[in-house]
């Protein structure tokens, strides 16, 4: 999906069927998900009742497959967030610092990640922020996990 970067109101797909066939085969989508278009200029917000909106970008951008890490569910549950509201960055920084604990042999814990992160508001989206005072849980952070 296309977005307005502060409104998801104005978030419109911008995807082909050929485009969607093909992330859907690279990414190994399970069909029994019935992954469909959006229609023509449809919005992303509201949600449209028994379908599941997702910002195809973040499968590369922020490195999510399906199905969701136990992880980033327990984040997107404690914080009564869908995944397709949170900012493409917000997501990357949970991937982030779940890689960074799974890297020490340690589980990632929420109530650590919250010591690292506040959970904010960025136009229609939300997003996790750094505390402001608190050291980066990793120094040199990448806003992309692809290089």
């Amino acid at each position: 999906m296309a977005s307005g970067k502060d409104n998801l109101a104005e978030s419109v797909s911008v995807l082909t069927q050929r485009q969607l066939d093909k992330f859907i085969q690279e990414y190994r989508i399970p069909l029994d998900l019935n992954p469909v278009l959006p229609t023509k200029n449809g919005i992303i917000y509201p949600f449209r009742q028994a379908k599941f909106p997702f910002y195809t970008r973040i499968y590369n951008f922020a490195n999510y497959r399906v199905p969701f890490s136990r992880f980033l569910i327990r984040v997107l549950q404690i914080f009564r967030v869908h995944i397709c509201q949170v900012n493409p960055f917000g997501l990357s920084r949970i991937s982030h610092f779940e890689i960074s604990c799974r890297a020490q042999d340690r589980r990632p814990d929420l109530d650590v990640f919250r010591c690292f992160y506040e959970f904010i508001t960025a136009g229609d989206w939300y997003t996790f922020a750094h505390w402001k005072g608190v050291p980066s849980p990793s120094s040199g952070e990448r806003s992309s996990l692809k290089n």
